[in-house]
C-alpha cells in the first residue's frame, strides 16, 4: 500500500507543480513589463501580485476547463461513433455464433440418430447445454459492451470533476486499443 501511496503523493505533487509553472507563466503573459499597482494603492507590494496570481489562476482553471469540456465532448463522440459497431460486430457474432450451433447440432443430430438412436439424449443435452452457454457468452458480451459505455461516461465525468484531463485521455486511448484488438 504504501507504495501506491508514495506514487500517486508524487503524481499530486507534479500535478501541483505544473499548475503553479501555468500560474506563473499565465502571470508574465498578463504583464510582460512586470507587475505593476494592480489594485491602485500606489505602490506594487505584494498585495498586487497577489491579485495578478488571483486573475492567473482563473485564467488557467478556464483553460482547463474548456479543455475538459473538449476532451470529455471528443471521448462522448468516440463512445457514440464507435457504440453501433460495436452492437453490429456483437449481433454479427451472436448470429454466427447462433448459426453454427444449430448446423453443428443438425449434423450431430443426424449422424447419431443413424449410429446409435440412444445416444441421442445425450447429444441433446450437450446440445441445449451449448446453446445455453452460447446464450450466457451473448449475455455476458452485452453486459461488457454496456460496462465499457458506462466506464467511458464515469471517465469522463471523474475528467469534469477531478480535472485529470492527461490520463482520462491516455485510459480512453488504452481502452479505444482494447476494442480495436
Amino acid at each position: 500500500m504504501g507504495f501506491f501511496k508514495k506514487l500517486f503523493g508524487g503524481a499530486a505533487a507534479a500535478g501541483g507543480a505544473v499548475a503553479a509553472a501555468k500560474v506563473v507563466q499565465k502571470v508574465r503573459e498578463n504583464n510582460p513589463d512586470g507587475v505593476g499597482d494592480v489594485n491602485g494603492d500606489g505602490q506594487v507590494d505584494i498585495k498586487d501580485y497577489v491579485e495578478e496570481a488571483k486573475k492567473a489562476v482563473t485564467e488557467v482553471y478556464n483553460d482547463a476547463s474548456d479543455k475538459v469540456q473538449d476532451v470529455y465532448a471528443d471521448v462522448s463522440d468516440k463512445v457514440k461513433d464507435a457504440a453501433p459497431d460495436v452492437k453490429e460486430k456483437v449481433g454479427a457474432f451472436v448470429d454466427d455464433a447462433k448459426d453454427k450451433v444449430a448446423d453443428a447440432y443438425a449434423n450431430v443430430s443426424d449422424k447419431v440418430k443413424a449410429a446409435a438412436p440412444g445416444v441421442m439424449d445425450k447429444v441433446s443435452d450437450f446440445v441445449d447445454d451449448a446453446k445455453d452457454k452460447v446464450g450466457d457468452f451473448v449475455d455476458d458480451a452485452k453486459d461488457k459492451v454496456g460496462d465499457f459505455v458506462d466506464g467511458i461516461k464515469d471517465k469522463a465525468a471523474d475528467i469534469i470533476d477531478d480535472d485529470d484531463i492527461e490520463e482520462a485521455v491516455e485510459e480512453a486511448e488504452e481502452e479505444e486499443k482494447e476494442i480495436d484488438d
